[in-house]
């Protein structure tokens, strides 16, 4: 298990910094589905607290191109995703509604679906945590594993397809979540939401 948690904090000290989130704020959001058929039922509308965040490289949050994305808090990387085209696309700039009036609030909130609520709950437990989003692409992640070697060299079979190279080692993480790493991870897991 040393090995994979070595593996996981190689591969994030090569990856860009491009999101800080400094904490959450108690003030609650919602997004407006409109006529979604989902309505309410969407989990994914809120309420959701406020984020203090920075986005640290524009650059890698807006290019299209297939990444391997990891969250961190503190020393423990909480969160392994994939974008097929931008972060931008997973780490969303939402409008945002007041969660009571839905009124708008002229600002864009940050949110993740899978992440949002275990840092909601995070900085609940302690106001002081802050997390990291790191992404690499295809081609830097490629040069990392075959200094890795093997088991995670063997990816490298998938040459320029970047899509299945990241979600390949996206998946190895996943499959050996342990206290380290992959925490938040529940799809490819085993461990329920």
């Amino acid at each position: 298990m040393e090995q994979v948690i070595t593996h996981a904090r190689t591969i994030y000290n090569a990856a860009t910094p491009v999101l800080r989130i400094h904490g959450v704020r108690e003030q609650y959001w919602k997004r407006n589905t409109g006529n979604s058929s989902r309505g309410d039922r969407d989990s994914r509308i809120g309420p959701w607290m406020q984020g203090e965040y920075e986005i640290l490289d524009q650059a890698a949050w807006s290019e299209r191109s297939p990444c391997l994305y990891m969250v961190q808090e503190g020393e423990k990387i909480r969160y392994f995703g994939i974008s097929r085209n931008r972060l931008k696309d997973r780490w969303r700039l939402s409008p945002a509604y007041d969660a009571e009036t839905m009124q708008p609030l002229g600002t864009r909130q940050i949110f993740h679906s899978q992440c949002w609520r275990h840092i909601q709950q995070a900085v609940k437990t302690d106001p002081s945590v802050r997390f990291e989003v790191r992404t690499i692409k295809g081609a830097a992640l490629r040069a990392v594993l075959m200094r890795l070697g093997e088991p995670l060299s063997g990816f490298t079979v998938f040459g320029d397809d970047e899509e299945s190279l990241v979600a390949s080692v996206e998946r190895w993480f996943c499959n050996r979540s342990n206290d380290q790493i992959a925490t938040w991870n529940v799809a490819m897991t085993g461990k329920r939401a």
